[in-house]
């Protein structure tokens, strides 16, 4: 079945997102402004792209630099399901300003396979699609985007020797545990600790084992399961928790525990 949806999120302006399905449809040749950037979840795309007919699979990353004429098509029998980044040249600049990897938006390989960087792509694209803390959204599309120019792109690699800032990694974990109950932000983090973003997050996952925004989802989740034991309903346990709503609160409790919140309380 054919099937597509084109949408921005707010928190993202600047970066356009698709989500489809397609089995006979074919792009006509076209070119973007934008850095696109797409995962194949199922079936295979054909593209033409710098004068070659390319397939990009299933689990796959295909990256079309701006500017670049290319058609779509389908690459298997049954289509392709993919989801895509239109990341404009302004916001790509932005996330990059002001660190000591400034980049220039171009992707060297147009196919990639790299099942870490698919994953967290997905986990992007997801979030942008369903409710999600602003603090999830700003670092996974800070990760994802540091790792496919350090890798893929003109970004310098990381210096790992350089990483660790731990006074800084504190900081934030401190004002999360403080702030649990609302939605801080990347953009706060970055002033109470006084590094970048990048630097923040790597030293936060070394020290702690997990990202801020993955501290800040378990600490939403073990205050919930407090407030569920003291007998508090599912709907006022997501709302003093600070979830955007009931499908939020469920997913992320979930996870956490195994179980949704409603079975919880039946034990």
């Amino acid at each position: 079945m054919e099937k597509s949806k084109l949408w921005i999120n707010q928190a993202l302006p600047g970066v356009e997102l698709l989500s489809a399905s397609y089995t006979k449809f074919e792009f006509s040749k076209h070119w973007h402004d934008e850095l696109a950037i797409g995962i194949i979840e199922d079936g295979a795309e054909g593209v033409f792209y710098k004068g070659n007919n390319l397939l990009v699979p299933k689990q796959h990353i295909i990256a079309i630099n701006p500017s670049e004429i290319h058609t779509g098509f389908a690459g298997a029998p049954k289509g392709w399901q993919y989801r895509m980044f239109y990341f404009d040249l302004p916001t790509l600049y932005k996330q990059f300003k002001n660190t000591d990897f400034p980049i220039d938006p171009i992707i060297d390989k147009p196919v990639i396979d790299d099942p870490r960087l698919f994953d967290e792509l997905l986990q992007l694209h997801q979030s942008l699609e369903l409710s999600s803390f602003d603090l999830t959204k700003e670092s996974l599309l800070a990760t994802t985007l540091e790792k496919l120019f350090t890798t893929y792109g003109s970004a310098k690699p990381i210096d790992n020797t350089k990483k660790l800032d731990i006074k800084s990694a504190y900081l934030a974990r401190d004002f999360i545990h403080d702030n649990w109950d609302r939605n801080p932000s990347l953009l706060e983090l970055e002033s109470i600790s006084g590094c970048t973003k990048f630097q923040l997050i790597r030293s936060f996952k070394t020290l702690f084992g997990i990202t801020p925004h993955q501290f800040l989802l378990l600490l939403k989740a073990k205050k919930s399961k407090q407030c569920l034991t003291k007998g508090m309903s599912c709907v006022d346990t997501s709302l003093a928790c600070g979830f955007y709503d009931q499908s939020h609160f469920n997913r992320n409790f979930k996870r956490a525990f195994g179980v949704s919140p409603s079975n919880y309380i039946c034990l």
